[in-house]
């Protein structure tokens, strides 16, 4: 697999002047909260996503204080989805450490998140470029949309895989896209290298949403949720939509959907609906899908110059469909 260290080496000093201007975005606030947003920055995660926004701009010109400034900002609004998506889910955990909302209550937790997320606008308004500001509303919008077309499917026990494949692209694939895009245009790209990048990373948020969801139904000592998480949160993802639309065995099925309409998530029926969908195909499925977009992601790149940067972002590719949790 892929070393995290190796990819970053082409941006190596700009991820370091990165992480220097996100610390300093989280410094000087209210002593009233500050040891709230220090706790958020101490939970930090591997920053995947300004290191593509990064290799980006790499790859299609100079990385410059504008694409520093962009990075700033969808990291800033990534972090207070996450925060809001815990409330949501009532997760207590978070990247190995106790959830905001588990340490302090919801409400601290919605309202940091919020204060991060008018961080990022405020942030995002010294770039001045109105297409920038553009792509920061839509992903806002679009972020907010798929969490509730998500909740929707856990409440309606929607079983649709192009209702999925919506879901995820407004929930996940929607932030990769956006990293992609303003990093082609902070470098000035022309508009139809910008267009192809934000496919690019649009299939690749693809990828890693598929491969979290791919997490719920093997062992995974390491990932920092457990087997069957978002099952028990009533989630349909794929591989259970593949199955339940494709199992040979009708009564199995109705069966299999009667547990998830009535949230009858024991440990006993997780398992069941675990096995279901492995043995009905749904999880080969997945895999399947998670190459055919990581294909159609690559190929868009395909023609770009070999260089360091390329290279780099073919790695972190590989490392994201890889990745073990």
């Amino acid at each position: 697999m892929n070393n995290l260290l190796h990819i970053i080496k082409p941006v190596e000093k700009e991820m370091k002047a990165f992480i220097d201007l996100y610390k300093e975005s989280l410094q000087g606030h209210s002593p009233d909260f500050q040891s709230i947003i220090d706790y958020i920055s101490e939970t930090d995660g591997k920053k995947i996503r300004p290191l593509l926004l990064l290799l980006t701009a790499k790859i299609c010109g100079d990385i410059n204080y504008n694409t520093l400034n962009c990075a700033l900002v969808l990291e800033l609004l990534h972090n207070a989805t996450l925060i809001h998506d815990d409330v949501v889910d009532d997760t207590k955990e978070r990247r190995g450490k106790i959830s905001i909302n588990a340490k302090y209550d919801n409400k601290t937790a919605v309202l940091v998140g919020d204060y991060i997320l008018s961080i990022a606008i405020a942030k995002a308004v010294t770039t001045q470029n109105m297409q920038m500001l553009g792509i920061v509303s839509n992903l806002a919008l679009n972020l907010v949309e798929g969490e509730l077309r998500q909740l929707s499917i856990s409440t309606g026990a929607i079983i649709n895989e192009s209702y999925y494949f919506d879901v995820i692209r407004k929930k996940t694939a929607i932030l990769l896209s956006s990293c992609t895009e303003m990093g082609a245009l902070s470098a000035g790209a022309n508009q139809e290298t910008v267009k192809n990048f934000r496919l690019f990373g649009e299939y690749l948020g693809i990828c890693f949403q598929i491969k979290d969801d791919l997490f719920d139904y093997f062992d995974q000592g390491e990932i920092g949720k457990p087997t069957g998480n978002d099952i028990r949160e009533g989630k349909v993802t794929l591989p259970l939509i593949y199955a339940l639309q494709h199992a040979p065995d009708k009564r199995e099925s109705d069966a299999i959907l009667q547990i998830i309409k009535n949230a009858d998530f024991t440990g006993e029926n997780i398992h069941l609906l675990i096995d279901f969908a492995k043995n009905n195909g749904g999880t080969d499925y997945a895999q399947q899908k998670m190459a055919e977009y990581k294909q159609k992601a690559i190929g868009l790149i395909e023609n770009f110059l070999n260089s360091e940067g390329k290279e780099s972002l073919l790695n972190l590719v590989d490392y994201i469909i890889e990745r073990n949790k």
